[in-house]
């Protein structure tokens, strides 16, 4: 059993964290929400519909998904893959060229997907989630460690983004590692810990505190506030 008697919610109109440490099935979890996979019991509803009743096209029209590590079968180039979250929702060539320039990549939209970095990868898929999910305010962004390997300026720009998304009304659900990220971006928290079971659901105030966290991480955590008045996370010996 990786998760055990989860009960939470990925808020509209909010940027929700998902964490825990290794083995607590956090990618499990983003992918039943997102309809990838089948819970063996309990039910996971999207605006009060049963996630088995919806076809994968009705899906898409609600939830954009985006993996950690997002692979292709074929090298197709950087605008066709952030079309392709045009797909279900009829995004038009306007909303494609609005993605790109959104998220600064007009100087590679040419190239082959499969030639880019990583952390390029990653920004084609969070634009292609975009481009996907941005026009439907009642719709949901979800996403595995969707930035894990970009570099500080783009980390910030791309949680920039999605803030300014969930503004809209959209709900943005993020399984993240970077404690002090989450701090600093989520309204909410969904901590798991190591046996699958949710330690915490909360705002991210109530829930990552350092009683929660150092718990769930078996490791002494301390929240620590900077002459700016912004909190950061530090893990300490014991």
């Amino acid at each position: 059993m990786v998760l055990d008697g989860v009960s939470c919610q990925i808020q509209a109109g909010a940027i929700t964290a998902i964490i825990g440490p290794n083995g607590s099935g956090k990618s499990t979890f983003i992918r039943l929400l997102a309809g990838l996979r089948k819970p063996e019991s309990g039910t996971i509803t999207l605006q009060d519909r049963p996630m088995s009743e919806l076809t994968p096209k009705d899906r898409a029209r609600s939830i954009a998904f985006i993996e950690q590590r997002p692979q292709l079968a074929f090298d197709f180039s950087v605008r066709k893959v952030i079309s392709f979250g045009g797909y279900a929702t009829g995004a038009s060539d306007k909303t494609i060229d609005q993605a790109i320039q959104r998220f600064e990549l007009g100087a590679v939209e040419s190239q082959p997907y499969g030639h880019l970095s990583v952390g390029q990868q990653q920004r084609v898929s969070l634009t292609r989630a975009w481009a996907q999910i941005a026009s439907n305010p009642q719709g949901y962004l979800l996403a595995d460690e969707p930035s894990s390997a970009m570099d500080p300026k783009h980390v910030v720009h791309a949680m920039t983004q999605l803030k300014e998304l969930a503004q809209t009304g959209i709900g943005v659900g993020i399984v993240m590692h970077d404690l002090n990220a989450a701090l600093r971006w989520a309204d909410h928290a969904i901590i798991l810990n190591q046996q699958g079971q949710i330690a915490k659901f909360a705002s991210v105030d109530q829930a990552m505190t350092e009683s929660i966290l150092s718990q769930v991480f078996e490791v002494t955590i301390r929240r620590h506030t900077l002459e700016t008045g912004q909190s950061v996370l530090i893990a300490e010996d014991t």
